[in-house]
């Protein structure tokens, strides 16, 4: 006896579309051969989702079962099909999923439906060490895919537009492609209008009809304080367009900070060692440090060992987007000299012979 095919799915009958389309995404995505899925069960899938995610299909089925597909009820026009038979199936409706099912079956999947979208593109900056603390703004000038000037992106200047004639200007074409399974039939992008329905009656004599041409962007692009080494800004519709008026692509610029001499990051804390002189950390007294805003000066209390931390409060990195602060960690060390002065060692000598 046939498997019901809401039960395939693992869905009540009162299911909506969207419920039944996102079931079957899921039970695809688990159970396909490639995961080491059962190739049986996964056509069991996609068999139930030919139907049910057909309203007329769903409707019929809903009335007269299986019979409603096997010629032998009141119900006609359907046809009996076998595994993926005649199964119609839009790749951009499935998402992330189109291109498992595309790249099995060898038609592209859903990154196809979604030609139209100019590429991503990426950078890379360097920036020093305290602009990463203070933020900076950094020209960078990049050669992209930009909409053509004399066409305004059309790919038709100076002449009118004409409805597309492999698509009949619907912008997407249907692709049969025979498989182990059956035979699908894909909805894709039309290529020949980019998915836009329509072409130019003339094409640009500049761009070739393109719309878009390769040319030379600088962009100021505002790099804020604490951005941390290896991370990456997004910069939404910056990246290169696509053909005919499509939506653009982002850009993705990725930051290298340089390595300071003195200071170091650690999460959003600065790290540094100062040098202080011996006497103060015997006797006490005040050191003069470096932070990353400037020149500073430390209470050093009498007694202070070397290799003691002093936490400077909201002194440290910024915190991405906000107002709040790290610490900056600063260790003292004796600063030992090369060279001394006859006095200078005759005290030392003392102190040494006093048992300090």
């Amino acid at each position: 006896m046939p498997k019901d095919y809401y039960d395939i799915l693992g869905v009540p009958r009162t299911a909506s579309a969207d419920e039944i389309k996102k079931a079957f995404r899921k039970k695809a995505h688990e159970l396909h051969p490639d995961k080491g899925g059962d190739e049986k069960s996964f056509k069991e899938v996609n068999e139930a989702f030919q139907v049910l995610g057909d309203a007329k299909k769903r409707s019929a089925y809903d009335t007269f079962g299986h019979a409603a597909f096997s010629g032998g009820s009141g119900a006609q026009g359907y046809g009996g099909f076998g595994g993926f038979e005649g199964m119609n199936i839009n790749m951009e409706d499935l998402g992330d999923l189109g291109d498992v099912i595309g790249s099995m079956f060898g038609f592209g999947g859903g990154g196809a439906s979604r030609r139209r979208r100019g590429k991503d593109i990426e950078t890379r900056v360097d920036i020093d060490f305290l602009d990463s603390v203070r933020g900076i703004t950094k020209p960078i000038t990049l050669r992209v895919l930009s909409a053509c000037a004399d066409c305004k992106g059309t790919g038709a200047a100076g002449s009118k537009t004409k409805t597309c004639g492999l698509c009949g200007g619907k912008g997407q074409v249907q692709q049969a492609q025979r498989t182990p399974f059956g035979v699908f039939q894909s909805v894709m992008n039309c290529t020949a209008c980019g998915g836009s329905g329509i072409v130019p009656e003339t094409a640009c004599r500049v761009c070739g009809g393109a719309g878009v041409t390769a040319l030379n962007k600088t962009l100021n692009v505002r790099i804020p304080p604490g951005i941390a080494d290896g991370e990456s800004l997004r910069l939404e519709g910056e990246g290169e367009v696509a053909e005919r008026g499509g939506k653009a692509g982002d850009l993705y610029v990725h930051v290298r900070v340089r390595a300071h001499e003195h200071f170091r990051r650690e999460g959003n804390d600065v790290v540094s060692v100062e040098r202080v002189p011996t006497s103060v950390l015997f006797l006490g007294g005040t050191a003069d440090i470096r932070t990353v805003d400037g020149a500073g000066t430390l209470a050093i209390p009498p007694g202070t060992q070397p290799g003691t931390v002093f936490k400077l409060r909201g002194r440290g990195m910024p915190y991405l987007h906000s107002r709040s602060r790290g610490d900056h960690l600063v260790t003292v060390m004796p600063e030992v000299s090369k060279k001394l002065t006859r006095e200078q060692k005759r005290l030392l000598e003392e102190l040494r012979d006093a048992g300090l």
